[in-house]
């Protein structure tokens, strides 16, 4: 997902990328990297299954970072959707 931060812009303005829907059920790991550089960075946001599991507002250098987000469920099988949020500050 790429989403423009320079002027002319709407502050709080957001983009949402959603997964499609995963079945699962015991562990699984959602891996992404994400690039955050400028003044103008805002905050990235990603939840898993409605949940906010990882949360990264300003400027992280030019520089591309990796995440590694922990998903485990018991009990049977799931459907689960990740979904990335953009908020423009």
């Amino acid at each position: 997902m790429y989403t423009e931060t320079s002027s002319p812009r709407v502050p709080n303005d957001k983009a949402k990328l959603h997964s499609p829907k995963l079945q699962f059920s015991g562990a699984m790991c959602l891996q992404f990297a994400y690039h955050m550089y400028g003044s103008g960075m805002g905050t990235l946001n990603v939840y898993v299954h409605g949940v906010k599991e990882f949360s990264k507002s300003g400027d992280q250098l030019n520089t591309w970072h990796e995440e590694k987000i922990d998903v485990n469920v018991s009990g049977g099988m799931y459907t689960v959707r990740e979904v990335f949020e953009a908020t423009l500050s």
